[in-house]
């Protein structure tokens, strides 16, 4: 295992982490990992694992370095590309440093910035005998003491000043997750492997919702549940084997990584505490705030992709019945005779719980696991197309057949992936199309004669889209094999979602009986809904937050409020849109309500400044647009039954009065998105030519 850690360590510091600021006389050198106590005793990588650094950069990088000099950081800084777009920008560090840095001669730019490097990294890290806890911080701080060295936008600080479209960091990330799936835990020489695992089912968990909150909580509890098998994986094996999500700053890693899980008890407990201060203490609303994907890739050695598939599933089960019991005591704590002797051990309770889920997992080599990881032969190209299904581009002999759907750009000496404008052919063709293959060839030959460097060669990394689509392929294959439904509800049905049965407390309960249990409001149910166990633990989980978060969370219930906003918040953007007068007309129809509807003030305490839009509860300053809608009002409002129809009557007058013909709060819109397209991206069909990546000052000495 400590292998394993000082090869992810090696690959995080193989490059200095601000080569983009060193000249030549500091570009070619190693970062600071000789300067970590836990490396003493590693040798220096063979070609095997230094093939990590290839992959990671992969072929077009390396072909246009064959063709150009590097750029060196001067008075204007470095240009940037985004990697999609190909939009660029000028980038430097914060200006003071960049004055500094720019007025050094060569050799002294780079002895300086090795010193910088050198004291970025903390004497106690320097000292520390735990690689898994030296590899974390590297990870996590390193960017942040960068960043308050240069500014923040050093996290943009390219890792190529020729095809400037990636972050340093992203590359470290990448390379240090590729050299231990090469190293291994007890072997020499392993085969990286992509993994994928997700669950289901998503949708049903979410729209299975009659309130907002419910809805909140369906997309919540799916983010949390994802997050917990994230951060198994990486508490094991490393935060860099996450490909997707990324963990960097997630609030929810960031949280467990200060505070502990699972019996790690945190680094604000452990002697290094101090060195782990730059990391912001995440906000309540960062917390509650759902955004992880039910879809998580990592890439891990070999022979540790079952171990951690298997990891995944059973964190992901753990945390989830975990979660269901704890608030299910919290509704029995403060509602004590809500549902008899109904307890967890129920087996209705179970049979909803313990089989709500099913987990599907699949994984794939990083190139043909018969070939070499790099190779400039064709046979070994051909081998990489074959095993990823990809058919043969045309031959030389075609080549009439080749010249229509590649351009050559004479001006960068560049050639382009195929054109879009033939989309159908360019999806059936594998890698390299051959005047591609004869580019990169007459690269080699040029990088020898000019450099006497080793020929290049073309590496696995070049088939990373086309292993996340076989992947892709072959998780959905897993998934659509597998004959699974939820399980058959007898008697009372959900009168929600109409699936599982209704929670109650004898097992031989009739309907009528069931029924009259559900009768009695109990604050978080209004005596007419019925629900099954996972709805139920969708309307209590806000019972158990503040436990779940107790260093972030205060005890007071409102303090979530604003984690769900409902759909009347669009209010937001029609109160910002309008003059002062739209404004004054709707303080002066709250200021009614309030008036008319004493009840409601309850809810307006609650709620003040928790709008859940960070612009309206920052700059708005005024009361929560539930005031518009009777329905969503009253659902924050404990009164009796009896009561419901006259104080709703009063607040529907009030509206009518104030806007009789268009409420705000009915405004909604709809965003429609599609990620599907995203596998053309990766495909790079949808990329730009290689010149527009290429800094304008480079393309300029090429003309």
């Amino acid at each position: 295992m400590k292998l394993y850690w000082q090869a992810k360590i090696w690959g995080y510091l193989h490059d200095p982490v601000l080569k983009p600021l060193h000249t030549n006389a500091g570009r070619g050198k190693e970062g600071s990992w000789k300067q970590l106590a836990v490396m003493a005793g590693w040798q220096e990588p063979g070609e095997w694992l230094k093939s990590a650094d290839y992959i990671a950069s992969a072929s077009d990088r390396s072909a246009i370095g064959s063709l150009s000099t590097s750029l060196d950081y001067d008075h204007q800084g470095l240009e940037i590309v985004h990697l999609l777009s190909g939009a660029k920008q000028a980038w430097q560090i914060a200006n003071t440093q960049h004055q500094e840095l720019i007025n050094k001669d060569y050799q002294k730019r780079s002895d300086d910035l090795f010193a910088i490097e050198a004291e970025l990294i903390p004497q106690a890290i320097k000292e520390a005998q735990d690689e898994r806890l030296v590899h974390w911080w590297l990870w996590r701080c390193l960017p942040e003491k960068a960043m308050q060295k240069f500014g923040e936008n050093t996290y943009l600080m390219p890792a190529e000043t020729r095809i400037p479209d990636a972050s340093i960091w992203s590359h470290l990330n990448l390379t240090s997750a590729l050299a231990g799936a090469l190293q291994g835990y007890d072997q020499n020489k392993t085969r990286p492997y992509i993994a994928a695992f997700t669950f289901s089912p998503v949708q049903e968990m979410i729209k299975a919702s009659r309130k907002m909150r419910d809805f909140w909580a369906g997309s919540w509890i799916l983010h949390y549940l994802s997050a917990r098998v994230c951060w198994a994986i990486a508490w094991k094996y490393g935060a860099d084997v996450l490909v997707y999500p990324s963990l960097y700053a997630q609030p929810l890693i960031d949280y467990w990584l200060l505070h502990g899980l699972d019996g790690w008890e945190g680094m604000y407990n452990h002697p290094t505490r101090k060195e782990w201060e730059v990391i912001r203490e995440p906000s309540p609303r960062a917390l509650l705030t759902a955004g992880f994907p039910n879809v998580i890739v990592a890439l891990l050695p070999q022979d540790k992709v079952t171990d951690a598939m298997q990891m995944a599933k059973q964190t992901m089960q753990e945390t989830w019945q975990g979660l269901a019991e704890q608030v299910f005591q919290a509704i029995k704590k403060e509602h004590p005779r809500w549902m008899g002797e109904l307890g967890t051990d129920s087996p209705l309770w179970q049979l909803t719980i313990k089989h709500h889920w099913q987990y599907y997992w699949a994984s794939l080599p990083l190139g043909d696991p018969q070939q070499e990881l790099r190779s400039k032969e064709d046979t070994w190209r051909m081998a990489q197309n074959s095993f990823y299904g990809l058919p043969e581009p045309p031959r030389k002999s075609d080549e009439d057949e080749a010249k229509k759907c590649m351009k050559l750009d004479t001006q960068s000496d560049n050639i382009t992936k195929p054109e879009q404008t033939d989309k159908d052919k360019a999806k059936s063709w594998g890698l390299f199309l051959p005047a591609e293959a004869d580019f990169l060839k007459e690269a080699a030959e040029l990088r020898e004669q000019k450099w006497e460097k080793p020929a290049y060669k073309a590496n696995v990394g070049s088939w990373w889209s086309s292993a996340f689509d076989q992947l892709r392929y072959n998780l959905q294959a897993v998934k659509s094999g597998r004959a699974w439904q939820l399980p058959t509800a007898f008697g009372v049905r959900s009168t929600i979602s109409g699936i599982g049965s209704v929670l109650h407390p004898e097992p031989k309960s009739q309907e009528e009986s069931i029924k009259t249990y559900w009768q009695k409001r109990v604050g978080l149910f209004d005596g007419r809904e019925m629900l099954n166990a996972t709805e139920v633990t969708k309307r209590g989980l806000h019972k158990v937050l503040t436990d779940l978060f107790e260093h972030a969370l205060s005890k007071d219930e409102s303090s979530i409020d604003s984690a769900y906003p409902d759909l009347t918040a669009g209010v937001a953007g029609y109160l910002k849109q309008n003059d002062q007068t739209v404004r004054d007309h709707y303080v002066r129809f709250c200021q009614e309500i309030i008036e008319k509807v004493p009840l409601v003030q309850q809810m307006v305490q609650r709620m003040r400044g928790r709008w859940g839009i960070p612009y309206a509860d920052e700059h708005l300053q005024l009361q929560h647009p539930r005031l518009l809608n009777a329905g969503w009002l009253l659902e924050d409002i404990d009164v009796p039954e009896e009561q419901l129809q006259t104080i709703k009557q009063q607040i529907q007058e009030v509206i009518k009065k104030y806007y009789p013909v268009n409420n705000p709060s009915d405004w909604y819109v709809i965003a429609a998105g599609d990620g599907d397209g995203m596998g053309e991206w990766l495909q790079g069909k949808k990329l730009k030519k290689y010149h527009h990546y290429i800094p304008q000052r480079l393309q300029e000495n090429y003309k």
